[in-house]
């Protein structure tokens, strides 16, 4: 008799996730992995070459799944495994919603073959990036997911139009209907429904699956999104009355920072559009949960504690409608990667929005959300081996605001003690500074 017992093994791993078996993530080059925080480089196959189905059997994603069910940790999952100490892990969202609290959803993972295989292709849970069409060119992000950050990207590295593979305008697929057309016979079954890109307001694909989920009857899917939130509508289609249909819709809107600020670091933000979309929503869809979604790096952590407090107290959002995504890289923007002395000032003010949502009756879980981001602040994974990334930062900054007519520490004044550090050992920054020299972008890490 066989000992083989794949759900016994996932109980006991510290390394499992379940999304391997029930979920293919679907980037806008035709990258397919089994969540968005796989290693960046690394997938599974790519819609440019294979199908889904072929993808959800091949020998890479098999072993994986063996991989996992066994403990081993692996190199691509590093997002997760280095935040497992901070109670951090993506995975232990999804573990807990479709595994751990779901003894329904156990044979799933108990019909895993030996050498990995699972013969049912069937998604409940899915993740699509239709293409990387995008309004926006945040600073943070790449022409991989915007298609707004094309040319700034050519002129900041001195590149050639297609001269790298993330230039130009992408979809997966060999097709622009592949994905979409593949991803239609999930949809009767499907149970959440992530949305992304590029922007997905932005996306037809996008509306053409809601309509599809209207006419296959699904309405208790779980819509979750992640939107800079500038655009409610494309052509004909209205997503606010999409939304009046769906029992569970939850968007994640991508706020990193208010005001002149916000214009600054997501690029294409009109902030009072902004405010203007977020009471039309409040107005005809009161259902719909709605969430700030910051990624905190430390340009922007002094004022996202300033909008979380506005917002709060203006009724925009309750108290505990805030995710917070510490941001790894790029390095040079990370909370890791500061000098002692700045950290200690940042963790100052973070402790004092503690006590403030403390003082509102914020959710435990809210809290624990503000005081993570101390701890993520100090630790040495990922941190480079030096004070202050000085150089990249200087270099960045300088050549983009030059392209932009924008100007750093005029619109985020609060870090004039840092512009002065990077002053002292001779890093200048202003209209008139054009760094042209080649920089050399790898680190050396602690450790």
């Amino acid at each position: 008799m066989s000992e083989w017992n794949p759900v016994e093994l996932a109980k006991k791993s510290e390394t499992f996730c379940v999304l391997p078996w029930i979920h293919q993530y679907i980037g806008p080059p035709g990258d397919v992995k089994p969540c968005c925080v796989y290693n960046h480089k690394d997938e599974l196959g790519s819609l440019k070459e294979d199908t889904l189905k072929d993808i959800w059997n091949n020998d890479t994603t098999k072993q994986l799944r063996l991989d996992m069910l066994n403990g081993v940790r692996r190199d691509e999952c590093s997002r997760c495994n280095d935040r497992e100490h901070l109670q951090m892990a993506f995975k232990n969202g999804f573990n807990k919603d479709y595994f751990n609290t779901r003894p329904d959803n156990h044979h799933i993972v108990g019909n895993t073959k030996e050498d990995g295989t699972v013969e049912d292709h069937k998604l409940l849970y899915m993740d699509v990036r239709f293409n990387n069409l995008c309004n926006f060119g945040c600073r943070t992000c790449s022409p991989h997911f915007s298609t707004s950050l094309i040319t700034d990207h050519r002129k900041l590295y001195n590149k050639k139009e297609k001269e790298d593979r993330d230039d130009g305008f992408q979809f997966p697929g060999k097709t622009e209907e592949q994905t979409y057309e593949e991803l239609l016979p999930h949809l009767p079954y499907l149970k959440e429904v992530y949305f992304a890109g590029g922007e997905p307001m932005m996306q037809k694909e996008h509306y053409m699956t809601l309509e599809k989920l209207l006419e296959c009857g699904n309405t208790q899917v779980k819509i979750r999104y992640n939107t800079n939130f500038s655009k409610l509508t494309l052509n004909k289609w209205d997503v606010v009355e999409y939304w009046k249909k769906f029992r569970y819709v939850t968007v994640n809107a991508s706020l990193d920072a208010s005001h002149e600020r916000a214009e600054y670091w997501r690029k294409g933000t009109v902030w009072q559009e902004t405010i203007a979309n977020r009471k039309r929503l409040l107005e005809e869809c009161p259902h719909v949960i709605f969430r700030i979604s910051s990624t905190l790096g430390w340009p922007n952590i002094f004022n996202v504690l300033d909008f979380h407090k506005e917002w709060a107290t203006e009724g925009l959002i309750r108290i505990d409608d805030i995710l917070l995504n510490e941001l790894d890289g790029p390095l040079y923007y990370s909370l890791k990667n500061l000098p002692d002395w700045k950290k200690k000032k940042i963790e100052v003010a973070i402790r004092e929005h503690v006590e403030w949502c403390k003082e509102n009756h914020a959710a435990h879980s809210t809290i624990f959300k503000f005081e993570s981001v101390i701890g993520f602040m100090y630790t040495d994974i990922n941190r480079v081996d030096e004070e202050f990334p000085a150089e990249q930062f200087h270099w960045i900054t300088n050549r983009l605001d030059r392209i932009r007519n924008e100007e750093f520490f005029a619109t985020f004044p609060e870090h004039e003690d840092l512009r002065e550090y990077l002053k002292e050992k001779g890093y200048e920054f202003g209209p008139d500074v054009y760094p042209t020299h080649a920089i050399n972008f790898n680190a050396k890490f602690i450790g």
